[in-house]
């Protein structure tokens, strides 16, 4: 995998890494608030696009898609 391959962000309260992948793309998230939140995307499929998790305060978790992550949201106290 190259550098240049790998795409970093935050939103709400989340920070969110992933790489360009052949089949897959892992989704890496790191919860930075004190409270439970709740991560959601989309990707770029014609089904099916949409993820969600919940994540613990201070957690960290990831996500396997099919599809190429589109859209990242945050939804502090929420849940999917």
């Amino acid at each position: 995998m190259s550098a240049d391959s790998v795409h970093r962000g935050s939103v709400g309260c989340f920070n969110y890494s992933w790489a360009d992948g052949d089949a897959t793309y892992t989704i890496y998230y790191h919860n930075t608030c004190t409270v439970k939140s709740a991560i959601a995307g989309t990707t770029n499929a014609l089904f099916n696009n949409k993820w969600c998790a919940n994540v613990a305060a201070d957690g960290k978790g990831h996500t396997v898609v099919y599809n190429k992550p589109l859209t990242f949201a945050s939804a502090r106290g929420g849940s999917c």
